[in-house]
């Protein structure tokens, strides 16, 4: 979706709804302001859809992440502590877990079989099935996600840009209030 269709649905709303003219003030966009509130308005609305396993699939997208030689970067968004519930799949349909730490491959209880994937830093690094490792090709990562800003925002359901909008246009009318670390609070 369009972000100048985004900001423009929630100045309608927020005016319709009671609200002082959400247009009057050109100073909004002028200086980015609307614009800027975006990140943390859609940040907001999915940390809340993950406290309810009903919406979780409204925000889960599949990541791709290109794996060389082992190692590929950590797709921006991913809601890293989702990780353990993620679907990873390879190019091969291997059978992937996922480890909050690197394996110990000295003690000798790797399982060939089974592919591991862990992150250091911003790095996916994954050790493919035999006969398939070292891996080079495709990581494929089903997990929550929030969205890059740009020019243009992709939601993975409607429902999601509508619950944006929303509260989007409640921040236009001063209803939602920002803490310093993201979260949004009704006012």
């Amino acid at each position: 979706m369009n972000t100048s269709e985004i900001l423009a649905r929630a100045r309608t709303i927020a005016t319709q709804s009671g609200g002082a003219d959400a247009n009057a003030s050109q100073q909004i966009d002028a200086r980015g302001g609307l614009f800027a509130l975006l990140p943390h308005i859609i940040a907001d609305i999915y940390r809340g859809k993950t406290k309810d396993p009903r919406f979780v699939r409204d925000i889960t997208v599949k990541n791709t992440v290109a794996i060389v030689a082992r190692t590929g970067t950590v797709t921006t968004g991913i809601m890293r502590e989702f990780l353990r519930q993620a679907d990873f799949q390879d190019d091969n349909n291997s059978l992937i877990t996922y480890y909050d730490y690197a394996s110990d491959y000295g003690s000798g209880q790797n399982f060939d079989q089974l592919g591991y994937v862990y992150i250091t830093g911003d790095t996916f690094n994954y050790t493919a099935p035999v006969p398939n490792d070292p891996y080079t090709g495709n990581l494929y990562v089903t997990v929550p996600t929030i969205p890059t800003v740009t020019t243009t925002v992709t939601f993975p359901s409607t429902q999601t840009a509508n619950d944006v909008i929303l509260a989007l246009a409640l921040a236009i009318q001063g209803k939602v209030n920002f803490e310093l670390y993201g979260e949004a609070t009704s006012a």
